[in-house]
């Protein structure tokens, strides 16, 4: 019996008549896939054919977790079979995976090529920005448990994705609004174009062709807003008129002018319209991934692989692997976490001795060293070595896990956009007397309409609004990459009134560096002076802007274009004040002189 060739790139059998191969140095060698054969071309092509040269063995392959198929096992029973959706009709089965691991669009490849080629799989797709993987199969052919066990074998760890209900909200949102500012902006780009519109030689129809595509951009634009409205109407149901109350208003009413100066022959108004929305459903995008971030950020691992009749006293090597739900693990439980996976729960080292990655709960920059015997908080990430842990706490019961939900019931809340409401409260009626008064001055003139709906875009108070959650959110973030995590944004304007304080229960210190409490309370009262002067700079451009407005020298387009420029220069103060990574340092700093 002839014993098959080995791969010259990773030493397994070549099957019989296999075509693939390597050249180097003028000669061939097999090897044994197309998977094998194009990282090879890859390392030659790039100059780097000495590693064959000089390698003493083949390269380490990912241990015998193929064949360890009864870790997956349960995720064949019908009852774990939530996450499957099948199709009666026609025997097809799909899911999405989360798979680890992947880095570019090679791992792409060999994933879909490696699953492609079993039986009983109709289709694989890879989605590399959120590293998921779709694939349908046959459930008559397949069971899930052997395509986590095949994707196992070539070095990726995959495991049925759980959605976030609340992430996936927010990505419904944003989707939402990514439909809306595409209307938007192709609202805004026809208004541009409109504008270039030839004045010589047109047709006696051309007049109303114009004003009916004037009329039909500013509509799009304000169906692109729509959700600007519905939040609006929610506000004035729940009696808490918020910073969409004033916008819709001044939208409507901006489009309501455009609608009569075009059928009067005056002009119009839609490219002022589309620039506010566009600029509003920027922002709005904006806020919603900045928001989407923060909640990946606190996403715990959703399973754990629990050893299953090890003790203190038990061997290891006795122990029955089980993939299990993180929330499903108990105190005193065993599990083992592999170097690159982020530790499911707290708990106690039995066995192992690694670094560990706890930047993301205390903001210490340097990996940490464990051994036997050490705690650890769930959400580290294992860096070098296997680590062997007794459970102590699981779920919402671990440290990271009581961050995150408050972290999520507190934000929920919006908190900091209510804390500049009373000045948004008091600035829309005075904006809508002097826009009454200047009206009823210039009324009869050809200038009344313009005035009036250039002083309503150029008094919007977006700057106004920011003034306080932009210092909140910002200074939020610069504790949080030091280790100091706020549960309750508000809290901040709290601490900032208050004299020196030892503990509070709205701020979090996981990290073992002492005095850390004096800093946040010296970043929240920074927070406090920054919000005071984004408002004073809002105010004070938004009034600018308005004189401007009523005085006949400020066109609506330009209002619009004022109005963003009062958006930048609030965040410009509270990048200048708390962008810096060492604002908080030297913010204590100071405090202590």
């Amino acid at each position: 019996m002839t014993t098959p060739a080995a791969c010259y790139h990773c030493s397994s059998p070549v099957p019989a008549g296999a075509a693939w191969q390597i050249t180097l140095d003028g000669v061939s060698y097999p090897v044994c896939c197309p998977g094998c054969e194009a990282v090879a071309h890859a390392i030659v092509r790039g100059g780097l054919e000495h590693y064959y040269r000089q390698r003493t063995e083949p390269p380490a392959k990912p241990a015998t977790q193929a064949v360890k198929r009864d870790l997956w096992a349960h995720f064949d029973l019908p009852e774990r079979q939530q996450w499957v959706s099948l199709e009666p009709s026609t025997g097809k089965a799909s899911a999405t995976l989360a798979v680890e691991g992947i880095t570019c669009n090679a791992c792409a490849w060999l994933i879909e090529h490696r699953l492609n080629a079993l039986e009983g799989v109709a289709a694989s797709a890879v989605d590399l920005a959120h590293h998921r993987l779709r694939v349908s199969w046959y459930s008559e052919t397949l069971k899930p448990s052997t395509l986590m066990a095949e994707l196992a074998a070539i070095g990726y760890s995959a495991l049925p994705s759980t959605p976030d209900p609340v992430q996936t909200r927010l990505q419904a949102r944003m989707r939402l609004t990514a439909r809306g500012l595409t209307v938007a902006t192709a609202s805004l780009a026809g208004n541009a174009m409109l504008t270039l519109f030839p004045s010589g030689g047109l047709e006696e129809n051309t007049p109303g062709l114009v004003a009916g595509v004037s009329i039909a951009l500013s509509s799009a634009a304000m169906f692109a807003a729509m959700p600007f409205f519905c939040r609006a109407l929610g506000d004035l149901k729940r009696r808490q008129p918020g910073l969409m109350v004033p916008v819709s208003l001044v939208l409507v009413s901006a489009y309501l002018a455009s609608v009569y100066a075009v059928l009067h022959g005056d002009g119009h108004y839609a490219d002022a319209i589309a620039l506010l929305v566009t600029l509003l459903l920027l922002g709005r995008y904006t806020a919603l991934r900045s928001r989407l971030k923060m909640l990946r950020q606190w996403t715990l691992p959703a399973f754990a692989t629990r050893l299953e009749g090890v003790t203190r006293q038990a061997s290891v090597q006795e122990a029955h692997e089980r993939l299990v739900r993180a929330t499903a693990l108990l105190a005193g439980d065993c599990i083992s976490v592999a170097p690159g996976q982020r530790l499911p729960a707290d708990g106690t080292i039995l066995q192992g001795e690694s670094s560990l990655d706890t930047s993301r709960l205390t903001g210490e920059p340097l990996p940490v060293a464990c051994r036997a015997g050490d705690d650890a908080l769930c959400g580290a990430l294992n860096l070098e070595n296997p680590l062997l842990l007794e459970v102590s706490r699981a779920g919402d019961q671990t440290h990271a896990g009581s961050i995150s939900t408050a972290i999520r019931a507190n934000w929920q809340a919006r908190c900091p956009d209510a804390a500049d409401a009373p000045y948004v409260h008091v600035w829309v009626p005075c904006l809508l007397a002097a826009a009454a008064v200047t009206t009823g001055l210039l009324w009869g003139t050809s200038q009344a309409v313009d005035t009036l709906v250039a002083m309503l875009l150029a008094g919007i108070p977006l700057g106004l609004s920011l003034a306080t959650p932009l210092a909140l959110g910002t200074t939020l973030q610069q504790l949080g990459r030091r280790g100091a995590w706020v549960t309750r944004p508000g809290a901040l304007l709290v601490l900032a009134r208050k004299a020196p304080v030892t503990s509070h229960p709205d701020v979090v210190l996981p990290g073992p560096r002492a005095g850390r409490l004096d800093e946040v309370q010296a970043m929240a009262r920074l927070a406090k002076r920054c919000a005071q002067q984004n408002r004073r700079i809002a105010l004070g451009v938004t009034l600018a802007l308005v004189g401007l407005a009523a005085s006949g020298q400020l066109s609506p387009l330009g209002a619009v274009s004022g109005s963003a420029i009062s958006v930048l220069a609030v965040l410009g103060n509270t990048q200048r004040l708390l962008g810096r990574p060492c604002a908080s340092k030297e913010t204590h700093e100071s405090h202590r002189a």
